[in-house]
C-alpha cells in the first residue's frame, strides 16, 4: 500500500512540475517584470550571449528529442519503472527550464515595439490563445497520460497499461504537430520583441523543424501504413490542404 501511494505521489508531483514548467516559460517569454523574465539582468558581450543560449535551447531540445525516442525508453525503464518513466520525464524538463531561465543571457536590443494599446493588447490575447490552444491539444492524445499520471494510476490500480492511441481529432485533424507549431509561434507573439527573444525563436523554430524529422520517423516505423495516409492527408505545421 505504501508503494502504490508513492507511486501517485511521485507521479503527481511530476504533473505539477510539468505545469509550473509551462507556466515558467510562459511568464519568461512575456517578459514580465519579474527576476526570470527574459530580458531581465545585466546584458553582456553580444556574440556569446548569443551562443549560450542557443546552446540552452538546444540542451533543452535534445532531453526531449533523446528521451522520447523507443531506443531510449527500452534502456531507460531497466533503472524506472515504465509506470514512473514519464513523471521522470517531467521532472527532468522541470529542472532544465529552471536551467534555461536562470542561465537566460539578456540581449535587450530592441527589434519591434508595439506602443498602441489596442494592438499589443491583441497581441498579449493572441500570445496566450496560442498556449492555450497547446495546452487543449494534450487532451485528444490523453492529457493524464501526456503529464503522466495515467501510467501510475493503471499500475496502482492493476489495470491493463493501454497503450497512447493514434488520433486525428480536433488540432490533429487539422496539422500534424499543433504544440510543436505552438513553440514556433509563441515568441514571435510580443508588443516588444528584442534580439533576445529572436535568437529563442529563431533557436527554437530551428530545433522543432530539425526534431520533428526524426519524429515522424518513429511514427511511421511504430504506425505504418496509419501513420504514412495520415501524413499524405494531413499537413505538418500549415493547415493548407494539398490538392490532391
Amino acid at each position: 500500500m505504501l508503494r502504490k501511494c508513492l507511486t501517485l505521489l511521485y507521479a503527481a508531483g511530476g504533473y505539477v512540475a510539468g505545469l509550473a514548467s509551462i507556466a515558467l516559460i510562459v511568464s519568461f517569454l512575456a517578459d514580465l517584470p519579474l527576476p526570470w523574465a527574459i530580458d531581465a539582468g545585466e546584458p553582456g558581450a553580444f556574440w556569446p550571449s548569443v551562443a549560450i543560449n542557443l546552446g540552452l535551447l538546444w540542451v533543452f531540445g535534445l532531453h526531449h528529442s533523446i528521451t522520447a525516442r523507443r531506443w531510449f525508453k527500452r534502456h531507460w525503464t531497466r533503472l524506472i519503472p515504465p509506470e514512473l518513466e514519464r513523471a521522470t520525464y517531467l521532472y527532468m524538463t522541470a529542472a532544465l527550464t529552471v536551467i534555461l531561465v536562470g542561465l537566460w543571457q539578456p540581449i535587450p536590443e530592441a527589434v519591434w515595439h508595439v506602443s498602441d494599446a489596442i494592438g499589443a493588447g491583441l497581441l498579449w490575447a493572441a500570445y496566450l490563445g496560442v498556449w492555450g490552444l497547446m495546452f487543449s491539444a494534450t487532451f485528444p492524445i490523453g492529457h493524464l497520460r501526456f503529464f503522466g499520471l495515467a501510467q501510475a494510476w493503471e499500475r496502482v490500480t492493476d489495470v491493463s497499461a493501454r497503450e497512447a492511441g493514434f488520433t486525428a481529432r480536433w488540432l490533429y485533424g487539422v496539422i500534424r504537430h499543433p504544440i510543436s507549431l505552438g513553440w514556433m509561434l509563441v515568441p514571435w507573439i510580443t508588443p516588444h520583441m528584442t534580439m533576445g527573444q529572436l535568437v529563442f525563436a529563431m533557436g527554437t523554430a530551428a530545433y522543432v523543424l530539425i526534431a520533428t524529422i526524426f519524429e515522424e520517423a518513429d511514427l511511421v516505423a511504430e504506425l505504418g501504413d496509419i501513420y504514412r495516409d495520415y501524413r499524405r492527408r494531413v499537413p505538418a505545421f500549415l493547415p493548407i490542404r494539398k490538392p490532391w
